[in-house]
């Protein structure tokens, strides 16, 4: 999936879906139409490109991709800063999501895949632009609830 953020209209920020052009959708979930949408998400994963970048809106914070998830009462988003390396990313996500499975409270779990990746590939071929502009966003303490 791609992120598209625009900092001139960061209401028109969006994710890049299949359209369908039967229903009338144009494949862009856009920022305005996330945040009416109703979530009951512990944790959304963004790990898109540049999708936690955006411009810094006064006290509102950064207007990103992030604030129209929160708004739909996602607890918790993980989202990018900036450009990924989709190989590194997907190692990342994995060692992630191994960790929320296993227990572990959403803030630690990221904190651990992102050791766990420095340690696999060594700190030579794991620099930082691969892995620190994973934020995560919202309520970190928690792990996962049981189904």
């Amino acid at each position: 999936m791609h992120g598209l953020v625009s900092t001139k209209f960061p209401e028109r920020s969006a994710l890049v879906l299949y359209p369908d052009p039967a229903g009338n959708e144009d494949g862009y979930w856009q920022a305005r139409e996330i945040a009416r949408t109703q979530l009951n998400a512990d944790l959304v994963t963004l790990s898109a490109c540049d999708v936690g970048s955006g411009a810094v809106v006064g006290e509102e914070g950064v207007s990103n991709l992030v604030r129209p998830f929160l708004l739909a009462g996602a607890r918790t988003v993980v989202a990018n800063i900036w450009e990924v390396n989709d190989d590194f990313s997907r190692g990342l996500m994995r060692e992630f999501y191994r960790r929320l499975a296993a227990g572990v409270d959403k803030g630690r779990a990221l904190r651990q895949a992102k050791l766990e990746m420095i340690h696999k590939y060594g700190e030579d071929a794991s620099p930082p632009r691969l892995w620190a502009g994973f934020i995560m966003v919202g309520e970190s303490r928690r792990g996962l609830p049981a189904e």
